[in-house]
């Protein structure tokens, strides 16, 4: 799968994450391709296994940023869903949308590792 075609599939609006990088595509390229090795959707992960609040706010809301940056919508709702659980004490729906933020962000990962260089 070339570059292109991995951030068509996870549904990223290259137009306005390239502007972001002020038009440089190798550096949004660049950092996009880091998002696999990003310590804030393992933190989130590892958090979330023994569901530590405050650690899941924290990296949850740093993986909030990561992925609005890099364009990965899907991840930032979710994320963003996340964070405002925890904040508001939502305790019931803090393993479900977890979950989901675990889902998409493993399918990102899957899809920029089949990425040919």
């Amino acid at each position: 799968m070339t570059f292109e075609e991995a951030l068509v599939t996870l549904g990223v609006n290259t137009k306005e994450v390239l502007a972001r990088f002020s038009g440089n595509e190798m550096l949004m390229r660049k950092f996009v391709m880091k998002f696999p090795s990003d310590r804030s959707f393992s933190d989130t992960k590892v958090a979330l296994s023994v569901m530590d609040k405050k650690a899941i706010e924290t990296s949850a809301h740093t993986l909030k940023g990561v992925s609005g940056n890099l364009g990965f919508s899907s991840l930032y709702e979710a994320s963003s869903a996340l964070v405002n659980a925890v904040r508001a004490g939502d305790d019931e729906n803090i393993a479900p949308l977890g979950e989901k933020v675990i889902s998409i962000g493993d399918n990102i990962v899957r899809v920029l590792s089949s990425v040919e260089e």
